[in-house]
């Protein structure tokens, strides 16, 4: 069985819909693209990676201390993608393959590598620190971060997220977005992972699914759909 770090966020929410999404094949229904955030995502990879080829920093990298630049990773194309198996550790007492796919990996000149994923959104000011709605930013940080130590290699205890922010207190459009970029240093925190990853495997093998969490609209949704149908 393979669970990616989408899932596992999922189970943090709602047990309930972890278990009809992964083991039954009922998922939540899918939300809507966000086709310019994945514009950005990708010309953000092109760019870094152009730096990765010289092997320089990036102007974005400079005032990092201590010094980060792009890494070169024999595996930095399949740990992007997950349909190529994304970046994955098999549990060894469990059997479980979980895996995620990173947006980056930089390295210190110290060799710790850092995660790097990209955010982009759109206000009137440049967003410079971690929005407090955003703790699910440092949960997924931290398991990559788990991931690339499962993979033996040596990681910087923090995160970092380049976020790009679309600027809205402009004047006039001119067919062009004015994007203001922050690098956002987030702490590593891995000490939930494991009693997660415990208490998830122990549902997997549940033969019977938990009762809907408190607050999901989702089996909330389910249920009065339902109590609709019964009246007709």
């Amino acid at each position: 069985m393979r669970i990616s770090r989408s899932k596992i966020e999922i189970y943090l929410d709602c047990p309930r819909c972890f278990y009809f999404d992964v083991l039954l094949r009922k998922g939540r229904p899918p939300g809507f693209p966000f086709t310019l955030n994945n514009a950005v995502d990708k010309l953000l990879k092109k760019e870094f990676d152009t730096f990765r080829t010289t092997n320089e920093r990036h102007p974005l990298q400079e005032n990092l201390s201590p010094r980060f630049k792009p890494a070169i990773h024999p595996n930095l194309e399949q740990w992007r993608n997950p349909f190529s198996g994304g970046i994955a550790f098999l549990h060894p007492q469990q059997q479980i393959t979980y895996y995620g796919a990173i947006d980056d990996l930089w390295i210190s000149d110290d060799g710790e590598y850092a995660v790097v994923d990209y955010k982009a959104t759109a206000k009137d000011n440049p967003v410079t620190e971690l929005p407090e709605w955003a703790i699910s930013y440092q949960r997924q940080l931290s398991f990559y971060s788990y991931l690339l130590k499962q993979n033996q290699l040596p990681v910087y205890p923090r995160g970092f997220l380049l976020y790009a922010t679309a600027l809205t207190n402009r004047t006039d459009f001119n067919q062009e977005l004015k994007f203001v970029s922050n690098i956002i240093e987030i702490d590593i925190d891995e000490s939930w992972i494991e009693p997660v990853l415990h208490s998830l495997h122990e549902l997997v093998e549940s033969p019977i699914p938990p009762p809907s969490s408190n607050g999901c609209i989702y089996c909330q949704f389910v249920e009065m759909r339902g109590q609709s149908i019964n009246m007709i």
